[in-house]
């Protein structure tokens, strides 16, 4: 009788085959991470372009009126006890029942030039998947309060028109925030001292609210002219609150840099009447 032979992979072969696939996907996954988080960034400019512009038009329509400090966040601060991840409650209700708030209820400025719930949520702000009844935590941006904010924190004056603001091209208008209460309840503050000089600059500040790093070591930041644009953060303090904020964590009043280029960047861009360069 005429023996058949079979051919087959050996026990060697097979391993070597596993250890080539382990190295592939151990050089791909940090790549497709990498990917996310650009196209989480990418998401995130887009609304915050958008917000950008519902600002814009909602000075045109209102006599060059900035939405003023409460009705602008209104926009994402929903009545108690609405909130987003309550026990028994789908996210796709939560949606439903915050979407027909800002429709119906919320009487909200900038709700009719931006009608979109999902306009105010960064796809990397994972907080509001947190246990039931830990707040909203939806909303990922708030505006600084030198525009259209509530004189204090040493800003002696907030804009409150659109044509007050001296250079709309470096002023922010929006930037990501995160509130440990369970949503953006107020504005992004940092603490001015109009009177005593920081290095390179006639005025100083300090930290307060934190920066919350949904990308990585990147956010976002809207501009009163209209503009969006990412910065990459350096500063490790820095970092590693707005990190810790970013998964629902960490505390304000944080020991951000007094100097270098991070600060600089906020230093340029929470513009108020009164600040000087």
């Amino acid at each position: 009788m005429k023996r058949v032979k079979y051919s087959a992979f050996t026990l060697i072969e097979l391993l070597v085959v596993i250890a080539i696939i382990a190295i592939l996907a151990a050089m791909l996954l940090p790549a497709l991470a990498r990917a996310k988080m650009k196209a989480t960034q990418a998401n995130c400019l887009s609304n915050q372009k958008q917000l950008a512009l519902a600002f814009n038009m909602y000075a045109t329509d209102s006599s060059d009126n900035i939405v003023p400090y409460g009705a602008g966040d209104g926009y994402w601060t929903p009545p108690n006890p609405l909130t987003w991840n309550q026990a028994g409650q789908s996210s796709d209700a939560s949606m439903q029942a915050i979407t027909t708030w800002l429709k119906t209820g919320s009487n909200d400025p900038l709700y009719p030039f931006a009608p979109s719930v999902a306009v105010i949520h960064c796809p990397g702000d994972v907080r509001f998947k947190k246990t039931p009844g830990n707040g909203w935590a939806y909303d990922s941006y708030s505006k600084p309060n030198s525009v259209g904010g509530a004189a204090g924190w040493g800003i002696p004056a907030t804009y409150t028109k659109l044509s007050q603001v001296a250079s709309p091209t470096l002023t922010f208008a929006f930037r990501e925030d995160v509130d440990n209460r369970g949503y953006n309840n107020g504005s992004w503050v940092v603490t001015w001292d109009v009177n005593t000089p920081s290095p390179g600059h006639a005025q100083s500040f300090t930290w307060v609210d934190p920066i919350p790093m949904y990308h990585g070591n990147v956010s976002t930041a809207a501009f009163v002219d209209g503009h969006a644009e990412s910065h990459k953060w350096t500063d490790g303090n820095l970092v590693n609150a707005g990190k810790a904020m970013a998964t629902g964590s960490g505390s304000f009043y944080f020991a951000g840099p007094g100097s270098g280029p991070d600060y600089d960047y906020v230093y340029n861009g929470y513009r108020f009447p009164g600040w000087k360069p």
